[in-house]
C-alpha cells in the first residue's frame, strides 16, 4: 500500500475533517464491507458512536450496508450519498425492542426500527441514497393480526428528540410504518420520496405527539395512511404544516389524517398545496374518538383524484376517559373528481348517553366536489357511532350522495360546488341536527 493510502485509512479511522471543520466518519474505517452480504451493524454503528463524541457526519458511499438497528445520537448527521443504500437485516433478532421513557399509546406499535434515534439533539438524516427496510420479506407481510405492528421494524424511528432534519432521501419497503417521529420538537421532514406498498399496516410519514413541525415537498406511495398525524398522550400535535406533498398511492386507507389514535389534541394543522392522486377510502380524514381535542384544522389547496371519497369528519368515543371535540375545520380551495366508492362523505358529532357532542364550526369555501353515484334507493339514517374503527366506510352508504352532516354546529358552506355523477336517488347533501352560520 502506498503512504498515501495508508495516511488517508489512519485519517478516517479517527475522523477526518472536511473544509467546513465538519469530521466526517466513514463506517468501512470500522470494517464495514458495504457489499450487500455482510452485516455491517456494529461498524455503522461504531462509526456512530465516534461521531457522536466530536459532532459531525457520518458518510455511507458506494454499497449496499446490510444492517440491523443502528442508534444515531445528538450532533450526529448521517449522510447517504447518491449510489449508497442502507439495508435491513431480514433476521428479526437484529432488532431489539425499544423501550423510550414514555406512556405513548403508539408504543404499542413502534418497538423495533432500522434507524432509531431517542432523546437527540440536533441530528440530521439526509443524502440522495436509500434506505430500504426490506420489508418484501414474506414473513412480514400479511393482516397485522398475524404479523402484528410492534413485531415489525420501522424504517425510521425518532422519538423525543429535539431539532431534527430528515430529507431529501429515497425511503423504501419499510417492514411497518416508514418515517415516524414521535413526541418530536422542531422537526424538519423534507424532499422524501417515500416508497411502502406491501402489507400489512404500512404508513408513509407519521408524526405522533409532535410540536412545531413541517412535511414538505414528498412523495408517498403507501399501502396504508400516506401522511397520517397520530396521538398517543395528552401532549398532542401542535403548529404542524404540511404542505407541496404528492400522495401517489394509498392501497387501502386514507390520504392525509388526523387519527385514529387520538388521546392528545390536534391544534394549529394545516395541510396546503397537496396533490392527492389515489387512495381507498378518505383524501382528508379528521377522527376524534379517544378523547383528543382537535382546533383549528384547515385543508387548503388540495387537489383529489381517484379517492374512496372526498373528506371524512367524525368525533366520537371508543374508549379513554371521556369524549374530546373538534372545533374549527376549513376546507378551502379543494377539487375532487372521480371517486372510487359511492359512500358520500360524513361530517358527524355523536349522541352519548342522552348528550350531544357536536362538531364545531365546519367551514366548506371555494370547493369542487364531484361524488360518485351509484344508489338505487335511499339509505336509512346510520345509527350513532358505537366505537367501531372509524374508516369513511363503517355505515357504507349514507342518505347523501354527496356530504351527510349530523350533530353540526356552525355550518358554512361559501362557493361549494358539490354534486354527484352520474346522480343517483340520494340527495347531494343532507342534514341532521346541523345548525349553519350561513349557506348559499
Amino acid at each position: 500500500m502506498i503512504r498515501t493510502e495508508l495516511a488517508a485509512l489512519l485519517l478516517l479511522g479517527a475522523g477526518f475533517a472536511l473544509a467546513g471543520g465538519d469530521k466526517v466518519y466513514d463506517p468501512r474505517a470500522y470494517g464495514a464491507k458495504g457489499d450487500g452480504v455482510t452485516k455491517d451493524t456494529r461498524a455503522l454503528q461504531a462509526a456512530i458512536d465516534s461521531c457522536a463524541v466530536t459532532g459531525g457526519t457520518v458518510r455511507l458511499q458506494g454499497g449496499v450496508f446490510l444492517s440491523g438497528t443502528i442508534v444515531l445520537k445528538s450532533r450526529v448527521r448521517l449522510l447517504i450519498e447518491a449510489g449508497a443504500t442502507l439495508k435491513g437485516s431480514h433476521d428479526d433478532a437484529d432488532y431489539p425492542d425499544q423501550n423510550p421513557a414514555t406512556d405513548n399509546t403508539q408504543l404499542h406499535n413502534c418497538r423495533k426500527a432500522l434507524v432509531y434515534a431517542e432523546r437527540a439533539t440536533g441530528l440530521t438524516i439526509e443524502g440522495k441514497g436509500t434506505i430500504d427496510g426490506s420489508g418484501g420479506k414474506k414473513e412480514w407481510q400479511g393482516s397485522s393480526k398475524t404479523r402484528p405492528e410492534r413485531t415489525r421494524p420501522m424504517a425510521i424511528f425518532v422519538v423525543q428528540s429535539k431539532d431534527v432534519t430528515i430529507q431529501d432521501l429515497s425511503v423504501k419497503d419499510a417492514a411497518m410504518w416508514a418515517v415516524v417521529n414521535m413526541e418530536t420538537d422542531d422537526l424538519r421532514v423534507r424532499r422524501l420520496n417515500v416508497h411502502t406498498p406491501f402489507g400489512g399496516t404500512r404508513d408513509g410519514i407519521d408524526l405522533v405527539d409532535c410540536h412545531h413541525a413541517v412535511v414538505e415537498d414528498c412523495s408517498i406511495w403507501s399501502e396504508d395512511d400516506s401522511i397520517c398525524l397520530k396521538s398517543g398522550t395528552a401532549r398532542g400535535c401542535e403548529d404542524i404544516v404540511v404542505k407541496r406533498n404528492k400522495v401517489l398511492h394509498s392501497s387501502v386507507a386514507n390520504g392525509l389524517k388526523l387519527g385514529t389514535a387520538s388521546s392528545g389534541g390536534f391544534k394549529d394543522v394545516t395541510f396546503e398545496n397537496i396533490e392527492i392522486d389515489g387512495c381507498d377510502k378518505a383524501a382528508m380524514a379528521v377522527e376524534s374518538v379517544d378523547g383528543g381535542a382537535i382546533r383549528n384544522v384547515v385543508f387548503r389547496g388540495i387537489r383529489i383524484h381517484d379517492a374512496g371519497t372526498a373528506l371524512f369528519v367524525l368525533l366520537g368515543h371508543r374508549g379513554g376517559p371521556g369524549t374530546g371535540s373538534i372545533d374549527g375545520v376549513t376546507f378551502e380551495d379543494v377539487e375532487a373528481d372521480h371517486m372510487k366508492h359511492s359512500w358520500g362523505s360524513i361530517v358527524s358529532g355523536c349522541e352519548l348517553d342522552g348528550k350531544t357532542y357536536p362538531v364545531k364550526n365546519v367551514v366548506l369555501k371555494n370547493v369542487r366536489l364531484t361524488y360518485k353515484g351509484k344508489a338505487k334507493t335511499v339509505p336509512a339514517d346510520p345509527p350513532e357511532y358505537k366505537g367501531q374503527y372509524p374508516d369513511p366506510n363503517l355505515w357504507d352508504q349514507v342518505p347523501a350522495g354527496g356530504i351527510f352532516f349530523r350533530h353540526v354546529r356552525g355550518l358554512a358552506l361559501e362557493d361549494a360546488k358539490i354534486d354527484v355523477q352520474p346522480r343517483d336517488a340520494r340527495e347531494v347533501l343532507v342534514e341532521r341536527d346541523v345548525a349553519r352560520i350561513s349557506s348559499e
